[in-house]
């Protein structure tokens, strides 16, 4: 039983070093989609709606496997009464080798953000840890990724009432993106 956990842990690192990294200096340009169905509680009154969202970005990676980013994204959640949001701001990831083209890839994004409903408008500010990302790097110009589980906190202001929203989405709002290296 020992030589077979032996073996799977040699097995591991020799696919980790030979992956191929994420280096310093690289640089791309992509977009990340989201569909989902959320589910949001507000002074004790329930809603649930369908989210669009869309939201290109670019990055650089400053050290092997760390990249820092900057994105503008756009959602859009529910129906008639449909609540529109604009994001922006830096986004900071950490690429985590897998096997030959699988990156983990955890992510903090820091926004800048405009959310307006019926007539309302209300800035603010947000955080979103991704926790459970991937890309799978099918070519060494084109990754592909999702995000399966992250965390979102958003504060948003206007004429002294201040809205506090905490998400936790697993599976239910996923996101898929493409980037192109260069």
């Amino acid at each position: 039983m020992k030589r077979v956990i032996y073996v799977l842990i040699a097995v591991l690192a020799l696919t980790v070093t030979t992956a191929s990294a994420q280096m310093k200096g690289d640089k791309f340009v992509g977009g990340d989609f989201g569909l989902g169905v959320t589910s949001n509680v507000l002074l004790g009154e329930s809603a649930t709606a369908v989210e669009f969202g869309i939201q290109p970005n670019v990055g650089f990676f400053v050290a092997d496997n760390f990249m820092l980013g900057f994105s503008l994204g756009y959602t859009v959640q529910g129906g008639d009464g449909a609540t529109h949001t604009l994001t922006v701001g830096p986004k900071i990831s950490y690429y985590v080798p897998l096997c030959d083209k699988l990156y983990y890839t955890p992510s903090l994004d820091a926004v800048f953000c405009y959310a307006a409903s019926d007539g309302y408008g209300f800035p603010g500010f947000g955080l979103e840890l991704n926790i459970f990302g991937l890309e799978y790097r099918p070519t060494q110009r084109i990754g592909l990724s999702a995000s399966l589980l992250s965390f979102d906190y958003a504060l948003l202001s206007r004429d002294g009432l201040t809205l506090h929203a905490i998400s936790l989405g697993l599976s239910i709002s996923p996101k898929v993106g493409v980037k192109l290296y260069f």
